[in-house]
């Protein structure tokens, strides 16, 4: 094969790495503008997303299979954040109030995703299971170690999970203060049996500094400027 042949190829890849790109992101938009999976059609994804509708069965067989990879796109990013934070903080109670604060801030820093976890979370099963795992391992390992004390496991889960998804619908319609997200985990390590003082001394605690939420500039910049409407062919 020449080089020119390869090139073309390189190309191509990047060209349809691309276009994969803005539909995952274009749906991502339109879901949480829109508050829902089912209110967003394939045609509005594509001329969102600058495509071509018929490039659309290039990169995903369905409207279905583009939204699980939304959501796996989504979840993996701010799993692997979470994860980082369980590997530089010792104390799960302090854990738990920076997975809460690192929450809450990335949907200060990128409404998209936080509007898109908010109203797809109803919707979508996956979401509610997967974060509400690692919920629950963090609850249990916080009760286990004496950390937590909780009448009901289920209960808990379902209170905290419940207070954390109001603050996140909170954050984007509402006027919050800017410690918001101290003041939420504050509140959520108190429903977790910790002293009054102790939780606000946890909730104000430096986050480190590999958890700062990155911004989505192509999301949120601008004044949130429409996209492209002349369509691309890939």
């Amino acid at each position: 094969m020449s080089r020119g042949t390869e090139a073309e190829l390189d190309r191509g890849s990047r060209r349809r790495l691309r276009t994969r790109a803005q539909l995952i992101d274009a749906a991502r938009r339109l879901i949480a503008e829109q508050g829902g999976i089912d209110a967003v059609p394939i045609g509005e994804i594509t001329e969102a997303a600058d495509v071509a509708i018929g490039s659309f069965y290039n990169h995903f067989a369905s409207r279905e299979a583009l939204f699980e990879a939304v959501l796996s796109d989504t979840l993996e990013a701010h799993g692997q954040r979470l994860d980082a934070l369980s590997a530089e903080i010792a104390d799960i109670a302090e854990f738990c109030s920076a997975g809460i604060r690192l929450t809450l801030r990335t949907v200060e820093a990128d409404p998209i995703w936080g509007a898109f976890m908010v109203h797809a979370g109803i919707y979508i099963p996956e979401i509610k299971s997967i974060l509400g795992q690692r919920l629950a391992r963090t609850l249990l390992r916080g009760i286990e170690s004496g950390r937590f004390t909780a009448g009901s496991e289920v209960t808990t889960l379902a209170v905290v999970a419940g207070g954390l998804l109001g603050a996140m619908r909170a954050r984007l319609t509402e006027g919050l203060p800017d410690d918001a997200d101290s003041l939420v985990a504050e509140q959520l390590l108190q429903l977790l049996g910790l002293p009054r003082e102790e939780a606000a001394e946890i909730a104000r605690r430096p986050l480190p500094e590999s958890s700062e939420p990155p911004l989505r500039a192509e999301d949120s910049g601008a004044g949130g400027a429409p996209l492209r409407s002349r369509r691309a062919m890939a």
